[in-house]
């Protein structure tokens, strides 16, 4: 099934701007529907405040890989935070585009060893990975091209779910 996205802007700084893909006919982002799905329940309160302090540290000093977890293959960019120093029991993965393009999905509770176990955070995975490949698609043909800390170009597309 074909599924059109927007890659959103939700915040634009001087070392860092972060997106979320946000799909058509859907009122949030991903990362906004993480947000809502954990920001009300007490017992995750911690666990959020984990990875919220982590963003904050990436918006200040830049999007380094010591602040992510890598998750997915080796050959995309989808890292996960909080990092391996930190513990939580949620996982928020992301695309690490550039030094300083950041694009938050979305995440979930972890309770297995590895995020292919879970079917939900699993699909969040692969739907970063086809994410990352239409990006670095349209870069390598130079319909989005990262210029300090933006995306330009093309940032509206589709992918098969």
């Amino acid at each position: 099934m074909r599924k059109d996205l927007l890659l959103k802007l939700l915040e634009s700084g001087e070392k860092v701007s972060i997106y979320s893909p946000q799909f058509v006919g859907e009122e949030y982002s991903e990362f906004e529907k993480f947000l809502l799905s954990f920001m009300d329940k007490d017992e995750f309160g911690e666990d959020l405040g984990v990875i919220m302090a982590r963003l904050e540290t990436v918006k200040r000093m830049g999007v380094e890989d010591r602040y992510f977890r890598y998750e997915g293959r080796t050959s995309d960019r989808v890292r996960a935070l909080p990092a391996y120093l930190e513990s939580s029991r949620l996982r928020l993965y992301c695309l690490c585009i550039s030094s300083k393009v950041l694009i938050l999905g979305n995440g979930g509770i972890k309770q297995t060893q590895t995020y292919q176990e879970d079917p939900y955070l699993n699909k969040c995975v692969e739907t970063l990975q086809k994410i990352d490949f239409e990006i670095r698609q349209r870069e390598n043909r130079k319909e989005i091209t990262v210029k300090g800390t933006q995306l330009h170009g093309a940032l509206t597309f589709y992918i098969n779910d």
